[in-house]
């Protein structure tokens, strides 16, 4: 599978470089970020709206999901074929509460007005970090982890979004290695310009030509229980710190994700701690 992570890192590298191009001209043009203003401001509205429609859900299916677990273990032991079918109906209604609790989860952390804690960061690092999470569970799935580590420039980032970001990432990246004869991801780094590059590689099925407008719709999702929210939450994080996240995939070679990240200014931010991930 290396052909197929070279192919798809060199189609990430020049992807990339169109990426800042198209950035750098952003910066030139003061109608992009009034866009861009725009529409922060309209997310920070919808946000306030849907925490308060979700507060008004949330609070009723909180009790719907406590009379179920009460209900399921007065039906724990059923005796007669009723019964089972009662506990069975009871399960069934507890796991669409649970998916529907997690959907709104989701979503709220998709509308939610991000005040960026942005501090000098050491990418590299919080890479490490994020790629050291998950390792355990996809060892458990067999599925291998690679990464490699270029030499960059620090960022100003908000640690924690960005962490967000790179796990939504991966966690696709799982999804998608699933079923794949030898379930591989790569993560690396590199410098680009004046940008850091974050790839995630996997070796799983890819995605159609047709779908790849679409992997950053909200709600869009080609997995059957999937809320469609974790990259779209991921763009918005990427955006909101002033760089771009690119796809590039071949359907039955693998899919690539580059997020490209503004480095930090030589000279910048020197009142912020030199050491760790977040800062």
């Amino acid at each position: 599978m290396g052909y197929v992570i070279a192919f798809l890192a060199g189609a990430a590298i020049a992807a990339t470089a169109a990426v800042l191009a198209a950035r750098r001209r952003r910066a030139r043009d003061p109608g992009e970020n009034e866009k861009l203003r725009r529409r922060t401001e309209n997310l920070a509205f919808a946000g306030r709206l849907a925490g308060g429609l979700i507060h008004e859900i949330k609070n009723p299916l909180n009790t719907l999901s406590l009379n179920l677990d009460l209900l399921a273990e007065d039906w724990a032991k059923p005796r007669t074929p009723e019964e089972r079918r009662a506990l069975k109906r009871v399960e069934l209604l507890q796991d669409e509460t649970r998916r529907l609790a997690a959907t709104l989860e989701a979503f709220m952390g998709f509308v939610r007005e991000h005040r960026l804690q942005l501090a000098s960061t050491d990418v590299n690092r919080l890479v490490e970090e994020v790629v050291t999470f998950v390792q355990p569970e996809m060892k458990q799935k067999r599925i291998e982890v690679r990464s490699s580590y270029g030499e960059v420039p620090r960022c100003r980032l908000d640690a924690d979004l960005v962490k967000q970001a790179l796990l939504n990432l991966l966690l696709n990246a799982e999804h998608a290695v699933e079923n794949a004869s030898a379930p591989e991801i790569m993560v690396r780094t590199a410098a680009e310009g004046d940008a850091v590059r974050i790839d995630v590689i996997d070796t799983g099925r890819g995605i159609r030509s047709e779908d790849l407008d679409k992997m950053f719709e909200v709600f869009y999702s080609t997995r059957k229980n999937g809320a469609g929210l974790g990259l779209p939450t991921t763009r918005r994080i990427v955006e909101e710190h002033g760089g771009r996240i690119l796809v590039h995939s071949e359907p039955g070679q693998g899919t690539c994700f580059t997020i490209a990240l503004p480095a930090q200014s030589e000279g910048g931010d020197n009142d912020e701690q030199p050491d760790g991930a977040g800062g």
